[in-house]
């Protein structure tokens, strides 16, 4: 594979982003020797809509967390409109860059991939990366049952394990605690101010 076209996308809610997202974003740009990463807040989750920010402030979020060299974060979910499916995403940025992207997801996607849309057909159209969340990789088995030889091709990213979630970050902010430290200093009111009031 040509060098130039070695390109990543990270998606996800990001409500909000936070510092364990930039960590796995430099891990990622670092060991897949990244030439570009495009970020992708979903626009309309497949699996999960409550307790989401609108999409423009989440957008807004990524612009100011992912401030890095050749890192783009992307609006083309919201764009193409509709449900957000990672496989249409996928094909989107392999097509514009005539390549096999390196697709990112975190460790909990392995606990329920099959109810992700046309999985095989995703599975086949990416590198599949997949970064640490938890200790004792509780998913990995179960995975492995449901991919068979599919889930040999996944690629596990060697980063450190960050236990440090969205949901922590708003139900903290709700409660009207401090998320310093958490997310980067530039959205740190933002997010405060948004989760505290909803």
């Amino acid at each position: 594979m040509n060098i130039t076209n070695r390109i990543g996308i990270f998606g996800g809610t990001f409500s909000p982003p936070h510092v364990g997202h930039l960590i796995v974003t430099q891990y990622a740009m670092e060991l897949l020797q990244l030439e570009l990463l495009y970020i992708v807040p979903t626009y309309k989750p497949p699996h999960r809509s409550d307790d989401v920010a609108p999409f423009e402030l989440r957008f807004e979020w990524c612009k100011k967390t992912f401030d890095l060299n050749n890192v783009v974060v992307s609006d083309y979910e919201k764009v193409r409109g509709d449900v957000s499916y990672s496989l249409y995403t996928v094909n989107h940025f392999a097509s514009k860059h005539s390549c096999k992207p390196y697709f990112i997801v975190g460790e909990d996607a392995l606990s329920y991939i099959e109810t992700w849309y046309r999985y095989v057909d995703l599975l086949n159209s990416c590198h599949f990366v997949v970064y640490p969340r938890y200790c004792g990789k509780p998913y990995h088995e179960r995975a492995k049952t449901v991919l068979n030889d599919l889930f040999e091709r996944i690629i596990f990213l060697q980063a450190p394990l960050i236990e440090l979630s969205a949901t922590e970050i708003r139900k903290r902010a709700r409660q009207g605690k401090s998320i310093k430290g958490m997310v980067v200093a530039q959205i740190e009111e933002s997010v405060a101010s948004y989760y505290g009031e909803v």
